[in-house]
């Protein structure tokens, strides 16, 4: 991997004291949350986050990154991306080092349709649990809290905010960041729990998941299949699969399009019996991914397509929160850590001193990582009714799907967040002189 560097223990960092006068708290324990928390604490500006979840599950298991999403990482913190590389995978042959994703025909035994390369770092893949688990380390003592679902939050006549908790308990803070997920409490509250945008939207497909032995995976699939990252385009369907913890598992997701979803629940329990139905037809891959799926479960993909704001007063929501994704770039979660990104290196400017220059720099973050994000949501989407040959443009003609794949990704990867980040000190700056120039005159 291009940017890869020898893990090490990570040590608490000796930070300055840069005279902030004001306390955050990060609603949600997930890699948002926590790259912000690790990226502020790092610079001297103290946090507290809070976790619903009472103890760590495996849900959404594995998780994919390209060059943009860990350049991101180390722009945080080298700690984080220490972490990262610690348990990354990257393609399994070295031939396919700078090998993004291969997308293959479905219908036959694997046909390659197109090798979408991303120079330099090619594609590299986490397991989420493990990882996340990874970051809370590089914590202060006492600055993760699980167990902790919020309820409500109240404004305070300062401008702060006091937040209430499912166990009775409450904390105030002047400035609070929702990192609480798709189904997000924060964004219910931030943007009127009667808003249309404040519910998930269903992306018109459900997954299969799983993670099996790299051993079981290179038995039933091949050399080839098993470690690399392969895409298999079908009618309505498709399947996914890549490495994980250094190329000993292998992350299995196999999609099918549905129009509607009638279900409370958005995971219900499967069988194999029914995932053979689903994928009836698919060519023999397909059919070998999907056998290796011992306890299916139906995962129903959402998403959140459009924001008309990602911020009110010091409030602000950041990761799946305020972007959520479906995974076909495989972008959704390296969008968390350029949101961290920004935040960081706005929050931690000399101007930015007291709670109420917060709401210069939350300002500024709207104006800079919405467009973007909710552009890469969009196009996840799309990607996915490519990848299933129902795309408007491209339809079942696999000529046109390789010309899409071939050139969709570069704007999302070769981004340059160095840029990103002076846009929205500059936005900041402007924000701020236009507050005090009203302050003025008033």
């Amino acid at each position: 991997m291009g940017l890869r560097q020898e893990p090490s223990e990570a040590q608490d960092p000796v930070v300055p004291n840069l005279g902030k006068q004001f306390s955050i708290a990060i609603v949600g324990g997930g890699l948002a949350g926590l790259s912000l928390a690790i990226g502020l604490v790092q610079r001297g500006i103290p946090v507290q986050i809070y976790e619903g979840a009472t103890e760590w599950t495996d849900a959404g298991a594995g998780l994919v990154f390209a060059k943009n999403s860990m350049a991101a990482m180390a722009k945080i913190s080298p700690d984080i991306y220490r972490a990262f590389a610690k348990r990354s995978s990257g393609q399994g042959w070295e031939s396919k080092r700078t090998t993004y994703m291969d997308y293959r025909d479905g219908s036959t035994d694997g046909d390659l349709v197109t090798s979408v390369i991303c120079a330099n770092t090619g594609q590299e893949s986490v397991h989420r649990t493990l990882f996340a688990k990874d970051l809370v380390a590089l914590l202060p003592n006492g600055a993760f809290h699980m167990g902790k679902r919020l309820t409500a939050i109240d404004n305070r006549p300062d401008g702060g905010y006091t937040l209430h908790w499912a166990d009775g308990q409450s904390t105030d803070a002047d400035v609070v960041f929702g990192s609480d997920g798709i189904k997000s409490k924060c964004r219910a509250l931030l943007l009127g729990e009667d808003s249309p945008e404040a519910v998930p939207k269903f992306a018109k497909e459900f997954a299969y998941r799983g993670m099996v032995p790299m051993e079981r995976a290179v038995a039933v699939l091949g050399e080839e299949f098993a470690r690399n990252s392969m895409v298999n385009i079908g009618s309505g369907c498709l399947t996914t699969t890549y490495p994980v913890e250094k190329g000993t598992l292998l992350n299995l997701v196999a999609c099918r399009s549905i129009d509607t979803w009638e279900h409370d629940e958005w995971v219900i329990p499967s069988s194999q019996e029914a995932v053979r139905k689903d994928f009836a037809g698919c060519g023999p891959v397909m059919q070998r991914v999907i056998s290796m799926m011992d306890q299916p479960a139906m995962w129903a993909l959402f998403d959140h397509p459009e924001c008309s704001t990602f911020y009110q007063g010091r409030f602000a929501l950041i990761g799946d929160a305020a972007h959520a994704s479906t995974p076909h770039q495989g972008a959704g979660c390296g969008q968390a850590f350029e949101d961290a990104l920004v935040l960081c290196s706005l929050l931690e400017d000399e101007h930015v001193l007291s709670a109420a220059h917060v709401e210069d720099a939350l300002e500024a973050y709207d104006a800079i990582r919405r467009p973007r994000t909710l552009k890469i949501v969009n196009t996840s989407r799309e990607n996915g009714e490519i990848c299933m040959m129902r795309g408007e443009e491209t339809g079942d003609d696999l000529d046109k799907i390789k010309a899409s794949l071939d050139q969709r990704f570069h704007w999302i990867w070769h981004e340059d967040l160095d840029l990103q980040v002076q846009q929205a000190k500059a936005k900041m700056h402007e924000v701020s002189e236009i507050r005090h120039h009203k302050e003025a005159v008033k």
